[in-house]
């Protein structure tokens, strides 16, 4: 009981405590022998260019800022989108789990992987006075194919935290490998922590993944109401070298970014 409640002050305080070395990565992927299985179920990728998912990754009235997948030919490259929580449901308690951001699956398709803790990159943290090295969890949802290459949605959650306990974040992953699921069911919940500056930055990185090592590809699936509403949530710095953006999901990609055909777009 006293190593539960610990944990939960250390969380609610955002004071890391480090991972193991055998614990810092830790996911299950789908076999390889079954994937050939959940290929053959798959619609082309190019059915979501004619007709769209209506199923954002999260609510859009909980998006606070955000930016689209910002491709190789932009001022500022970064490869996926990003999305930001609204706060004022602050503070939670880890144990509510559902009163958490509920997460999306954005079409039908199976659990192809799950990061059940994952270690980002060491870097200072000015809310903690020190260097940290946070840890994320995700899911990857195969639900489209190009060809004999499976293309999945790939959700990158970050609290920007070190729980220091690699099972934190299990109660807010609801899928595993092998799941079979449905547009607009719930997968994960977003775990933001009650320290508001780490809570500012907690956030949700998105792309779509090649199997196979085929890179990052904007993950532009989503119909133009989607698209229109986020845009107005993004709320881009004014010192943003690439501001003003369009409405879109993926800016300034090169070839191999379009998920659609092989060429460089200034934006979808």
């Amino acid at each position: 009981m006293f190593r539960i409640a610990l944990l939960h002050f250390l969380i609610a305080g955002a004071i890391s405590l480090p991972l193991s070395a055998q614990q810092e990565n830790i996911s299950r992927s789908l076999p390889g022998n079954q994937m050939a299985a959940v290929l053959a179920t798959l619609p082309a990728i190019t059915d979501f260019r004619d007709q769209p998912s209506d199923r954002f990754l999260v609510d859009l009235a909980a998006v606070r800022r955000g930016h689209p997948y910002r491709g190789r030919r932009a001022e500022r490259p970064h490869s996926g989108g990003h999305l930001y929580f609204t706060l004022d449901k602050l503070p939670l308690k880890s144990k509510d789990i559902q009163s958490y951001p509920a997460i999306y699956a954005v079409a039908d398709g199976v659990i192809t992987r799950v990061d059940y803790a994952f270690r980002l990159r060491e870097m200072f943290e000015p809310a903690l006075k020190q260097r940290v090295a946070n840890y994320r969890y995700g899911i990857g949802l195969a639900f489209a194919r190009e060809g004999n290459t499976v293309i999945t949605f790939h959700y990158s959650i970050e609290p920007f935290i070190n729980p220091g306990d690699p099972d934190f974040y299990r109660p807010f992953l609801l899928v595993q490998p092998g799941d079979r699921v449905k547009k607009g069911d719930v997968i994960a919940r977003m775990y933001i922590p009650n320290n508001r500056q780490l809570a500012e930055k907690s956030h949700i990185h998105f792309n779509l993944l090649r199997s196979g090592g085929g890179g990052f590809v904007a993950p532009a699936i989503f119909n133009n109401e989607i698209v229109r509403e986020f845009h107005r949530r993004w709320n881009l710095f004014p010192n943003d070298p690439d501001a003003p953006i369009p409405p879109c999901i993926g800016f300034k990609l090169d070839a191999g970014e379009n998920p659609f055909q092989r060429k460089p777009v200034d934006r979808l």
